[in-house]
């Protein structure tokens, strides 16, 4: 997380490496609700709607009622959010390259492959490589 964190505040990106993961979630599935969000990025659902609420105040996202459950709220990426995965998503891949950087090259693959086997079963989503 700390790679993460400096490279994004390197970018000057003003956002978390939680938002990053938030706002990639949603963009890959438009509409999730918050309960369902904290799942996928293996978060507290307990304190996911503070993240929301910071990324909702900076316009990367909209929270809407959920058509299938009113008592739920369905998240849309804003322009700005598209456009902000998009600019740091070359940040992103910079800080997992300096991660994997003391693994062999040839050994990252294998690697990751068995880092998404032991997430698998504790976090719903998909971590395949």
């Amino acid at each position: 997380m700390s790679i993460v964190t400096e490279e994004l505040d390197k970018a000057q990106a003003d956002i978390t490496p939680v938002q990053y993961a938030a706002l990639t979630a949603i963009e890959v599935q438009p509409g999730i609700d918050q309960a369902s969000l904290a799942s996928v990025i293996g978060y507290d659902r307990a304190t996911i709607g503070g993240v929301i609420d910071r990324l909702e105040k900076k316009g990367l996202l909209t929270r809407q009622v959920h058509a299938q459950d009113r008592r739920a709220r369905a998240l849309y990426l804003e322009q700005a959010g598209v456009d902000l995965v998009a600019n740091v998503e070359d940040v992103v891949a910079a800080a997992q390259e300096r991660i994997l950087a003391p693994l062999p090259k040839q050994d990252r693959e294998a690697f990751l492959r068995m880092v998404a086997l032991l997430l698998r079963d504790d976090l719903p989503h998909d971590v395949s490589v």
